[in-house]
């Protein structure tokens, strides 16, 4: 039997733990989704761009990877319901960036600029 949808606030409620990842530097395009609490799992997005086209049934057959800390953790968890809570997490995850989008636009100010390399007449080091 399929489980009713989630209302908003459940959906932020279980967000809590959720966290968006990426690794540009060694894996462009890629991203994650970590969850930090039982069962625990690191979802990957091999493709950000089509993930983010897709409907919640393309995106959990052929885009997502799903991998558990512990072995122990798979066998509790509901596969379906994480990944129903992952989606929801990225739902408000684009939500709450549009919302901030907004707001930047009406405060009309301008997006903050770093300086560029030589820019500021002192050379600056990279720390590694």
């Amino acid at each position: 039997m399929a489980t009713p949808r989630q209302t908003r606030q459940e959906a932020m409620e279980k967000s809590q733990h959720w966290w968006l990842c990426d690794n540009i530097v060694n894996h462009a395009g890629q991203c994650g989704l970590l969850r930090m609490d039982f069962p625990r799992v690191f979802i990957l997005m091999r493709d950000y761009d089509l993930a983010y086209w897709a409907d919640f049934d393309e995106w959990k057959r052929d885009l997502v990877e799903v991998n558990f800390f512990s072995p122990s953790e798979r066998e509790e968890a509901d596969l379906d319901e994480l990944l129903r809570e992952a989606w929801n997490f990225l739902a408000l995850e684009e939500e709450e960036e549009e919302r901030q989008a907004e707001l930047a636009e009406e405060e009309d100010e301008p997006e903050y600029d770093p300086p560029r390399w030589g820019e500021t007449g002192t050379e600056q080091k990279r720390v590694y």
